[in-house]
């Protein structure tokens, strides 16, 4: 096997590894209702983090609640010396779960331009592999859909 063509399937299998975890951050499960407000308990004023397509706004919500659990646990521990404070909540879920999906949705806005990079390395890769490997490639594809 060419050098070349090694190295292009070295770089054909990072695609696809990059391609399934795209895949798998397409579908998340988020674990808060996905209504943020700023104000505990109003609903009025809540934000869709499942529409929500501003970066920076997701980052100052994920700040906000860092802020908001930073400042209970320091009230708690050295303000009021209460020792195992309960669990920080905001609406009802724990920061880290509100944190959690706004990461998510902030991958998944990601994930069209990570997309359209990848189409176009892979389009790249595919004209530097010689004829016999795009061959060899095409009928393990092929051997692999006739085995399912």
């Amino acid at each position: 096997m060419a050098a070349t063509d090694k190295k292009t399937l070295e770089l054909i299998a990072q695609v696809k590894a990059k391609r399934a975890a795209i895949a798998k951050a397409e579908k998340p499960a988020y674990k808060t209702n996905c209504s943020f407000s700023y104000i505990e308990g109003n609903r009025g004023s809540a934000t869709n983090i499942h529409v929500e397509t501003d970066v920076k706004k997701l980052i100052l919500m994920a700040a906000f609640l860092a802020e908001r659990q930073g400042s209970y646990r320091n009230a708690a521990l050295k303000l009021l010396g209460v020792e195992n404070p309960p669990e920080f909540t905001w609406d009802g879920f724990t920061a880290d779960e509100w944190i959690g999906d706004i990461k998510m949705r902030v991958m998944k806005i990601q994930i069209s331009t990570e997309k359209k990079k990848l189409e176009a390395l892979e389009d790249r890769l595919n004209k530097i592999i010689s004829p016999e490997k795009r061959a060899e490639l095409e009928l393990a594809a092929i051997e692999e859909e006739l085995g399912k």
